[in-house]
């Protein structure tokens, strides 16, 4: 506890990992709705019978990883980290409304990718702010305690992904998660230094 204390002591003071912290929370939750329903989407994607929705749902982890990949070739360090996370988190949520929406295969996973190259856009830079901005001698507790809410905020969303998904359907529950990840976009777009970071 008085670890967490000292690294939220540093955070509450530092805006652009606070907000990026927030940002974080907010977004974890549109990925911890998409890992608890993609193995649904599969199956939903997969044509009669279906019996074979583990090869699809193969195929889709596949595209996130080979999304990844791609990004991680892509990211400039020219480009404002600040701004590169505010544009992945949107075009994220974008895809991901768009992913509630589609029943083709290929098209699934060309979303997919596109998530997967998102996802990295703003997890590395997000990284590295806390790693350029922290000082040393504090950095597992700010980070530990960054960890905590956002994973803390995946966790929920695994949680209720399910539950809403027997209630509300699958389209609208990943299309919900898909404006989850837009807010966290626009909350940084919200916050000037996090925008010029």
């Amino acid at each position: 506890m008085a670890d967490l204390k000292a690294g939220w002591a540093f955070l509450r003071h530092e805006t652009v990992l606070l907000a990026n912290t927030i940002q974080g929370t907010i977004g974890q939750l549109s990925l911890g709705v998409i890992t608890v329903v993609s193995v649904i989407l599969a199956q939903q994607l997969t044509p009669p019978p279906g019996d074979e929705y583990a090869a699809t749902y193969a195929f889709m982890e596949t595209a996130i990883g080979l999304g990844n990949l791609i990004a991680l070739g892509l990211i400039s360090t020219r480009v404002r980290k600040g701004r590169l996370i505010i544009i992945a988190y949107v075009a994220y949520g974008v895809q991901m409304i768009v992913l509630g929406a589609v029943d083709s295969i290929p098209i699934a996973l060309g979303l997919l990718a596109g998530m997967g190259i998102a996802n990295m856009a703003f997890v590395v830079p997000s990284q590295t702010l806390f790693q350029e901005r922290t000082p040393p001698e504090l950095m597992g507790r700010v980070v530990s305690l960054r960890f905590a809410l956002v994973f803390s905020g995946m966790a929920i969303a695994m949680g209720l992904g399910g539950l809403l998904t027997e209630d509300f359907g699958l389209g609208p529950v990943i299309a919900g998660a898909g404006i989850t990840a837009i807010v966290a976009g626009v909350v940084g777009l919200a916050v000037r230094e996090l925008r010029e970071a």
